[in-house]
């Protein structure tokens, strides 16, 4: 888009001149000195290299460009006005479009349960949800909400990160595999081999940390039979008989219930994941964005921990 070269306060001046009839009157509605509108008219004119008002003692009247322009600022002031009604509707009740990113894990298993019932509540509010382990910048690339575990990086002081809940972890397997193990509940006895590890292809799996109840901590080296950092498929292979794996439990709630999975060593816990809603600077907050990040603060919670 072409910049304009031209003051838009001066034409917005040279509107309320011919709105009001005149340099005195406008002056009057404005507040400002009647000889500070003649000048910025002036200026205007100058701009444009082309007389736009007819000026005698006892009349005002448009020239053709004149007349010409002025069509264009009633369409421009009315434009903004508009803009304006637009914005302060928005600051009123929830509405619009709202971007926001969240982990695969999140999208698929809990917040496929929430946003319809976000949805039902505010139904002027419009969702645009890309479900991705990837760091985003939100500033950059218009995102508003960001749900992630914590320990990744910030990389700008703007953003305010506000903490949701501690997700409870465990090992799991299937009731076929346990019963050809033999398993006992000591960390001792987990299988080197057979285990299914969480984490990216880019980190070292070779010891497993366990942390109890009581915040003892334990370190048993492993040669995972499955790595990966997506939930649903070292889910799926502990579901097949493939080994013990460490995930978060409300991924297995459903599993956990119907007995295709069982919680081993319960007192134990290959991590804590700690997950936290990130969002631009509250300062000047669309009320949209706002609801959404109050609602996954008061409903994520109990879903995960």
């Amino acid at each position: 888009m072409k910049p304009v070269s031209l003051d838009l306060n001066d034409l917005y001046l040279f509107a309320q001149v011919i709105e009001h009839h005149g340099f005195t009157a406008a002056g009057e509605v404005l507040g400002v000195s009647k000889s500070h509108i003649s000048r910025r008219v002036t200026d205007l004119e100058a701009n444009l290299g082309v007389r736009l008002l007819q000026r005698t003692s006892r009349r005002l009247s448009l020239t053709d460009a004149g007349q010409a322009l002025y069509a264009h600022c009633r369409a421009m002031i009315s434009e903004a006005q508009a803009g304006e009604e637009a914005v302060r509707r928005r600051t009123a009740e929830p509405t619009g479009l709202v971007r926001a990113s969240m982990s695969v894990a999140i999208t698929d298993i809990v917040l496929a349960r929430l946003l319809p019932r976000f949805m039902l509540r505010y139904p002027k509010v419009r969702l645009a949800i890309e479900a991705s382990n990837r760091q985003v910048d939100l500033v950059e690339e218009h995102v508003d909400v960001v749900v992630r575990g914590l320990g990744f990086d910030v990389e700008s002081s703007s953003l305010v990160q506000a903490p949701l809940c501690t997700v409870r972890w465990g090992l799991v397997a299937s009731p076929v595999y346990l019963a050809g193990t033999g398993m006992i509940g000591e960390p001792d006895a987990l299988p080197h081999g057979d285990l299914l590890i969480y984490a990216s292809i880019h980190e070292p799996a070779t010891v497993l940390r366990l942390t109890s109840a009581h915040g003892e901590v334990v370190m048993r080296p492993i040669q995972p039979r499955l790595q990966s950092d997506n939930m649903t498929a070292l889910k799926e292979a502990a579901l097949a008989g493939m080994g013990i794996a460490g995930l978060p439990l409300y991924a297995c709630t459903r599993e956990i219930e119907s007995g295709t999975l069982c919680v081993v060593l319960p007192e134990w816990r290959p991590r804590e994941g700690r997950l936290a809603v990130l969002f631009p600077t509250r300062r000047g907050m669309m009320p949209a964005v706002r609801a959404l990040v109050d609602f996954l603060k008061d409903e994520l919670p109990p879903l995960l921990g």
